[in-house]
Parts: C-alpha cells; sequence; structure tokens
C-alpha cells in the first residue's frame, strides 16, 4: 500500500532470499523480478513462482538495471545493510552501491522501500557477545545457521546500522527524495 503498487506492475525485489516478498506480490498480480547472491535461494525462490515472477543470481552492490521498474523493495536486510564488515576497510563504499542501483533501477516516480536496522536500537539492546563500532555503525556478532542437513554453522554476521539522519543522508545521496 506504501508504494501504491497495483497489478502489472513491475517490482525489483533486491536480496530476495528464497523468494517470501516476491511471491506475496506475484500472488496479488505484481510482476517481480528478484535477485540475490545466494544462487540456492534463487533455486529456492523460482520454486512455485507465480506467474510473472522471475529470479536471477546477482550482486546487489552491481545492479545493471536502468528505469525498468516502477518500485524496488530490500526488506529484512536482503541486501542493503549487509555490506559492512571487513570489506569497509578495504575502501568499498558500504551500502550505498546497492541503494545507488535501487535508484537507476526506478522509472521517473518510481518509489523504492528499504528495511534497515537502528542504530539507537543496537546500542540499546546490544546482545552478549556482539560488538558494535560507532564510528562506521557495524554491529559483528556470531551466530549459528543451519545447513542444508540441518547441521549447525557458526558463521560471523556484519550489519550496519544507521539513525534515521543517515539513512536520509544516504537515500539524498543517490538521487532517492524521501517522503
Amino acid at each position: 500500500e506504501e508504494l501504491g503498487l497495483e497489478p502489472g506492475m513491475r517490482v525489483l525485489d533486491v536480496g530476495c532470499g528464497p523468494g517470501r516478498h516476491a511471491h506475496a506480490l506475484g500472488a496479488r498480480g505484481i510482476d517481480v523480478h528478484g535477485v540475490d547472491i545466494s544462487e540456492r535461494f534463487v533455486g529456492i525462490a523460482r520454486r512455485d513462482a507465480p506467474a510473472g515472477v522471475t529470479f536471477e543470481r546477482a550482486d546487489a552492490r552491481h545492479l545493471a538495471f536502468d528505469a525498468e521498474f516502477d518500485a524496488a523493495v530490500s526488506l529484512c536486510q536482503g541486501a542493503f545493510g549487509m555490506q559492512g564488515g571487513p570489506a569497509q576497510e578495504h575502501g568499498l563504499t558500504g551500502d550505498a552501491p546497492v541503494l545507488a542501483g535501487i535508484a537507476r533501477a526506478l522509472c521517473p516516480g518510481g518509489r523504492a522501500a528499504v528495511s534497515a536496522f537502528s542504530s539507537y536500537f543496537q546500542v540499546a539492546n546490544l546482545a552478549p557477545g556482539t560488538t558494535f563500532d560507532v564510528a562506521t555503525g557495524v554491529a559483528h556478532e556470531r551466530t549459528v545457521i543451519k545447513d542444508e542437513d540441518g547441521r549447525d554453522a557458526e558463521t560471523d554476521l556484519w550489519t550496519t546500522c544507521f539513525t534515521p539522519k543517515e539513512l536520509r543522508a544516504l537515500a539524498e545521496a543517490v538521487g532517492l527524495e524521501v517522503d
């Protein structure tokens, strides 16, 4: 509703994971193209995809779309907010390329919705074993994920957190108008 989506519109789902949002929109008659860096997630997303919903493996930092979509989403930290961590130490610019690619992918007047972690919440609710770098706004934690056989695997999770002011500045820097 916030994006004004109607059947027949085209939506880009950035960091679509296994396709939860794309499938839900597709069931409402909206054409969706989902991208994710994980080939495994793309394979899962393609299963039972509604008509008009497609998926491809792509890196959200290098989106190749130009004015092709009525709207774009990156929800539940699908791609936006996940660019923190060691890569920033090597001169990369964090989440700006993701948001810039989303902006470029939109037709004139197109709308975008992204979700992001709050720096304020992270600082106020720092979990045991999690560190938060206030200079970069990046939280680092070790977490357990399941492999395809259901076995636990420990891994690092680096999440960029934002203040509302930072989000607004980043969006405006890549040409998005915040409402």
